[in-house]
C-alpha cells in the first residue's frame, strides 16, 4: 500500500495482524492506513437524496477518507489492467471525479494521496471535491453512470468534533463526536491513532473503543467504552498509568470509523473513516484545486456588429459544484487604437445570457471581451469569442445566403413532414441562428431573445414554425423559415460489419464493429434479453456488463440514423461468459525450522489450494511449496513438518485455487 508514515497514519501494509481488541479469532486483511480492517457488512444504508447502489464484496472495497478528500480502492483484482471511473455523487450531481488503472495486490489505486492519480485525471471535472456526509462515492468499469450494479459507498454521517479531553485525576481520556442516528450504531469504532503509545503498556500503535461497556484491552494498558445517545458519542479510555494516557492525549489522531456491512468473518465493506483536524483539498502536487479556490467559469461567445451597436450572446461554462456561484457577467467592447485603451460594456446578473453594447464608433475595430463573476468577487478569464476577428468590425460585402432541407411550408396546413430540417449557408466563417416558434429569429440584425445557435440539423419531433438567420462574415444576413410536422426524411442506415467480441468475462464482454457511414449511433441487442437494457452508443464499441456466468448469449447491433431510426442488425456473435472464479483467502503464514504452516478460507469446498513463492517484484513465481490441499467446511490448513518444510523463510507467497481464486502477495512471520 502506497500511504506513507505521518500522524495518526500506519505506513504501509500490515498483514497476519492480531485480532481486534473486542473480536477475538477474527480474520483480518490488509489495513488501509493501518486502521481499515478489511471487512463487508449486511446491510445497505441508503442516505435521502442517493440512489442505491451495491456495496462492495470482499475483498473489494470502496474506503472513503472525508477529511482528506481521499479515496482508496481494494482488490478488484479481476480488472487488473483495467481502467475504472470513479465518481462522487451528492444526490444525482457528479461533484468529482476520476480515472485510474487497477493495479495488481490489496490496493487497487489511490485518489488524492501520494502515488496514486489526482481527482480529475481522465475527466472533464477537474476539481478536488469537497467529500462530505451523504455523498456516495462509486466505482465502475462500464460506460453508464451511476448504474444500479456499481461498487459504492457513502460517506456516513458520524465524526468526531472536538479534540480528546483527559482527566489526569482519574487517568480518563473522553472523544466527543456527532453521530447520525440513522447510521447503525453496531457498525462503529473510534480510535486515538499515535505511534508513541506503541512503546507503553499498550504495545500498539492505537487504542480503540467499541459498544458494549467499559471492556480492559486484551493486550492491556487500558479499558473502554463507547456510548451512543441521539445524535452524539461519547468514547471513554481508562489508562492504568497517567503517562500513556498523556501520550494518547497529545498525539492527536482521533478518528470515527463506520462501515455498511459486515460478514461472519468480520470483514467490514463500505468504510468510512473520519478524521478529526485532518486538511482537506488536493492531497498532492500538481492535483486541482478545491472548489472553493477554482475560478468563476469561462465559456464561449458571439458577437454580432451592426453600425454604432453590437449584440454579444454567450454560453458559459458549467461552474465547478460547490465554488462560488456565478453572480454576473461583464461584456466590454475595447478600442486598443489609444493608450491607455478605452472600453465600453455593460454588465448583466446571473440570469443574463445576451447584451447590446451601444455607442460604438462606426467604423472602428473593437475586441469584445466576456468574464462571467463570482459571488466571492472573482472573474473568469475571457471567454472565447467565435467571430472572425475576435468580434472586430463587420462591413457591408458579399451577400449571405441560406438554403433549407427540406423546403418549408407556407402555413401550417401546408407543413412539410420531415425528421430533420438542415440549414446550409452560401459561404463559410459565419454564424447561423434558429428559433423554433412564432417569433422571428432576427429583426433588422438584432437576435431575439429566444435564438439558438444552429450547431446540428433541427429535429422536428412536434408540429413547429423554423425561423433561420445566417449571418455571414461581412455581417450581411440572409433569412429562411417556415412550418414543419414529424417524419421521416432520412434513409436507415446500413448494417454495421465485422462484429466481433473480445476480453470475455464471468459477467461482460467487449464488442467491436466497423462504423457506418452517417450513423449517429448504435444499439446493441443480446438474446437472452439482459434485465437491464443495453444503453446506445455512439462509439464503435461496447462494453456490455451485467451478463450472468458461465451463460451463452447471441449479440447483434445495429446503427441509427440522427432521426433515431435504427438500420438491419448486424452479423451476429456467439458469446459464452466465463464461469465465476471462486474465492481464496490467507489469515496466518508462520514458519520457523522444519515447521511451514498456512491457514486460510476459501468459498467452494472441494476446491484445491497451492502455494506458490512470490517473485522479488512482488509478483506471482511458478515454483510451489508441499502439494495441492482440499477446501474442507469453507477452510484449509497446510501444515509441512521436517524435510517437507522450507529450509528458510519463504517470504512473501501466493496461493492458488483450483477453481481460478488468487490471493497474495502474503507475508510469511517468523515463529
Amino acid at each position: 500500500m502506497k500511504i506513507p508514515s505521518r500522524t495518526g497514519v500506519t505506513a504501509g501494509v500490515t498483514t497476519g495482524s492480531p485480532p481486534d481488541e473486542r473480536s477475538r479469532g477474527r480474520r483480518r486483511r490488509a489495513v488501509v492506513a493501518g486502521l481499515v480492517a478489511s471487512g463487508l457488512v449486511g446491510t445497505s444504508l441508503i442516505m435521502p437524496g442517493i440512489a442505491a447502489a451495491a456495496v462492495p464484496a470482499f475483498p473489494d472495497n470502496v474506503v472513503v477518507f472525508p477529511d482528506r478528500d481521499f479515496v482508496t480502492l481494494e482488490g478488484y483484482q479481476d480488472h487488473v489492467g483495467q481502467t475504472a471511473t470513479v465518481e462522487v455523487w451528492r444526490g444525482t450531481q457528479i461533484v468529482g471525479s476520476a480515472q485510474g488503472v487497477v493495479e495488481a495486490g490489496d490496493v487497487a489505486f489511490e485518489i488524492n494521496h501520494p502515488g496514486g492519480v489526482c481527482w480529475g485525471a481522465g475527466t472533464n471535472l477537474k476539481v478536488t471535491p469537497d467529500i462530505k456526509p451523504g455523498d456516495r462515492v462509486s466505482i465502475r468499469f462500464g460506460t453508464a453512470a451511476n448504474a444500479a450494479a456499481d461498487d459504492s459507498t457513502t460517506v456516513a454521517d458520524a465524526f468526531v468534533n472536538a479534540k480528546s479531553s483527559l482527566d489526569e485525576a482519574t487517568r480518563t481520556l473522553t472523544v466527543t463526536g456527532h453521530f447520525n442516528p440513522t447510521l447503525d450504531p453496531t457498525r462503529v469504532e473510534q480510535r486515538i491513532v499515535n505511534p508513541d503509545l506503541t512503546g507503553t503498556d499498550v504495545a500498539r500503535r492505537d487504542v480503540r473503543a467499541v459498544p458494549g461497556g467499559l471492556v480492559a484491552a486484551p493486550k492491556g494498558g487500558y479499558s473502554s467504552d463507547l456510548v451512543i445517545t441521539g445524535d452524539t458519542f461519547k468514547a471513554t479510555y481508562v489508562f492504568n498509568t497517567i503517562e500513556t494516557a498523556r501520550i494518547a492525549a497529545t498525539g492527536g489522531g482521533e478518528r470515527f470509523m463506520s462501515w455498511q456491512e459486515e460478514d461472519a468473518e468480520a470483514n467490514r465493506q463500505g468504510l468510512t473513516i473520519a478524521e478529526y483536524g485532518e486538511l482537506g483539498g488536493p492531497g498532492m502536487g500538481g492535483c486541482p484545486a478545491g472548489p472553493t479556490d477554482v475560478a468563476a467559469p469561462a465559456g464561449t461567445a458571439q458577437v454580432i456588429r451592426s453600425g454604432a451597436s453590437a449584440q454579444v450572446s454567450w454560453t458559459p461554462q458549467t461552474a465547478v459544484p460547490d465554488a462560488s456561484p456565478v453572480s454576473g457577467y461583464s461584456v466590454l467592447a475595447i478600442d486598443t487604437s489609444v493608450t491607455p485603451a478605452a472600453q465600453a460594456g455593460v454588465r448583466t446578473d446571473a440570469a443574463g445570457k445576451q447584451a447590446t453594447i451601444n455607442g460604438l464608433v462606426e467604423g472602428k475595430n473593437y475586441t469584445f471581451e466576456v468574464r462571467s463573476l463570482a459571488a466571492d468577487g472573482s472573474s473568469s478569464k475571457p471567454f472565447t469569442i467565435g467571430t472572425a476577428g475576435t468580434g472586430g468590425t463587420q462591413t457591408p460585402g458579399a451577400e449571405a445566403g441560406i438554403t433549407l432541407a427540406p423546403g418549408a411550408g407556407a402555413t401550417d396546413l401546408t407543413a412539410v413532414a420531415t425528421g430533420l430540417v438542415t440549414a446550409t449557408p452560401n459561404s463559410t466563417g459565419g454564424q447561423i441562428w434558429y428559433t423554433d416558434g412564432p417569433v422571428d429569429v432576427v429583426t433588422g440584425d438584432a437576435l431575439a431573445e429566444t435564438a439558438k445557435l444552429y450547431t446540428a440539423p433541427v429535429a422536428v419531433t412536434a408540429p413547429v414554425r423554423l425561423s433561420f438567420a445566417y449571418f455571414n462574415p461581412d455581417g450581411n444576413v440572409a433569412q429562411a423559415s417556415g412550418y414543419y410536422k414529424p417524419g421521416t426524411s432520412q434513409p436507415a442506415p446500413v448494417a454495421p460489419t465485422g462484429l466481433a467480441s473480445s476480453a470475455i468475462g464471468s459477467d461482460r464482454v467487449t464488442l467491436t464493429w466497423a462504423a457506418v457511414t452517417g450513423a449517429t449511433g448504435y444499439q446493441v441487442e443480446a438474446t437472452p434479453a439482459l434485465a437491464v437494457p443495453i444503453a446506445a452508443t455512439t462509439a464503435a464499441t461496447q462494453v456490455v456488463t451485467g451478463l450472468a456466468p458461465n451463460t451463452a448469449y447471441t449479440f447483434t447491433v445495429k446503427a441509427k440514423n440522427a432521426e433515431g431510426t435504427l438500420g438491419p442488425a448486424s452479423n451476429s456473435v456467439p458469446v459464452t461468459t466465463t464461469a465465476t472464479t471462486d474465492r481464496v483467502t490467507i489469515g496466518t503464514a508462520r514458519w520457523k525450522a522444519g515447521d511451514f504452516r498456512v491457514s486460510g478460507t476459501g468459498s467452494v469446498n472441494g476446491n484445491t489450494v497451492q502455494i506458490y513463492r512470490a517473485n522479488p517484484d512482488g509478483t506471482i513465481g511458478t515454483q510451489t511449496i508441499g502439494t495441492p490441499t482440499t477446501i474442507t467446511a469453507n477452510a484449509f490448513d497446510i501444515r509441512l513438518r521436517n524435510g517437507a518444510a522450507p529450509a528458510t523463510n519463504p517470504g512473501r507467497i501466493f496461493l492458488k485455487s483450483s477453481g481460478g481464486g488468487v490471493t497474495g502477495p502474503f507475508t510469511v512471520t517468523n515463529g
